[in-house]
């Protein structure tokens, strides 16, 4: 009898987790484990044998979409993998033509049409047209020219880091505006965004080959650029809050 309540009291009694359970539980920075038990939850059968006896519980399975060298955005609390300059290269080529791209050339198209603005093709079915073609080899030029060419040169990451809806929606505003202006370098320390705002540059001198004549010349140059740097920093912040967004139209299941 005493032998059966000292068992049963041991048996009642809470065990105690491991260091590691307790952050995979805690943290919502969990991708970041690069063991793969921590990251799968998959141990041996003597294994998970010898946590109970020593009193630990294991770690649950966690299905985690890793990143990859060929994702633009990285998620709060992913280790984003180390970009070589054949990786920019193609992430860069990859960037250039995407659903996301292709909305934002409509989009960029059908409101300088509406408004007669730059390039000033005009306003007829043909203009828009010509927009939006003009709007399309601006962008996958800056494109390349930024993530492509001037981020492997510069030693610069091109990605996006969210900062996630864990902080204050006025500074996620204010982080993912100033994105065009700041990134990070290889190393991973903060830096200005010469690789984008030169290829920003480079596109927006290109368009002298092919915008109409009113468009030419350094000012207007200089008009486009400073467009697409603000076409980026909209980009960006569409990038922060568009998983919110979707999440609040029930179109996504949240995280």
């Amino acid at each position: 009898m005493a032998a059966s309540a000292v068992t049963a009291a041991i048996a009642q009694t809470p065990q105690p987790q491991s260091p590691v359970t307790d952050a995979l539980l805690s943290l919502p920075d969990a991708p970041g484990f690069s063991s793969s038990d921590a990251v799968t939850g998959e141990s041996s059968s003597a294994e998970g044998l010898a946590d109970y006896e020593h009193g630990f519980i294991p770690a649950p399975k966690l299905h985690v979409k890793l990143p990859t060298r060929r994702d633009m955005t990285i998620l709060p609390g992913q280790i984003a993998p180390q970009l070589d300059s054949h990786d920019k290269v193609v992430l860069g080529l990859k960037e250039s033509v995407t659903v996301f791209s292709v909305i934002g050339w409509a989009t960029s198209a059908g409101y300088s049409h509406l408004t007669n603005g730059s390039p000033n093709y005009g306003t007829d079915k043909a203009a828009f047209g010509e927009r939006l073609g003009g709007t399309a080899l601006r962008n996958v030029s800056e494109s390349i020219f930024s993530v492509s060419l001037f981020a492997p040169l510069l030693h610069e990451d091109p990605r996006y880091y969210k900062m996630g809806n864990g902080n204050n929606f006025f500074k996620r505003v204010v982080y993912a505006a100033t994105r065009p202006i700041i990134t990070k370098t290889d190393s991973g320390n903060s830096t200005v965004n010469l690789s984008l705002l030169s290829g920003n540059l480079f596109g927006a001198a290109l368009t002298n080959a092919y915008y109409p004549q009113p468009n030419r010349g350094f000012s207007q140059t200089m008009q486009t650029f400073g467009t697409s740097v603000g076409g980026s920093a909209i980009g960006f912040v569409v990038t922060e809050f568009l998983d919110d967004a979707l999440v609040a139209a029930h179109l996504k299941k949240a995280d």
